[in-house]
């Protein structure tokens, strides 16, 4: 019984990683369903996943456009979550100005060694 439920919530999120768009810009969606925690996991889920793919990589995350995707006329609202970013080196004037405004998500990757 416990097998067959965790097998049943497994197919209740989803994702295809992230996905490039151009020269040093990429996309998420994440998917949760509403047992999951729905659209407000999707959107952790996504901005984390993000998040870790710049930082990963050594760069810092820019966001460009994030939002609620998914079906709007679900009962339980979008249960999907989209982020467009950018992965930016920490010298970049973009990752400067975002600094000098005080952005929130704005942190630079640890220096490797």
């Amino acid at each position: 019984m416990i097998a067959v439920l965790a097998l049943s919530l497994g197919g209740c999120a989803g994702t295809v990683g992230v996905q490039p768009m151009g020269p040093d810009s990429f996309m998420v969606s994440e998917m949760r369903a509403p047992v999951l925690g729905g659209g407000a996991a999707a959107q952790r889920a996504a901005i984390g996943e993000a998040m870790a793919f710049c930082h990963y990589a050594g760069r810092v995350f820019v966001p460009v456009t994030m939002y609620p995707s998914g079906f709007a006329g679900s009962p339980y609202g979008p249960t999907a979550y989209t982020a467009v970013f950018r992965c930016l080196p920490t010298n970049d004037p973009v990752v400067a100005r975002l600094q000098a405004d005080h952005a929130p998500w704005i942190e630079s990757p640890p220096a490797h060694p």
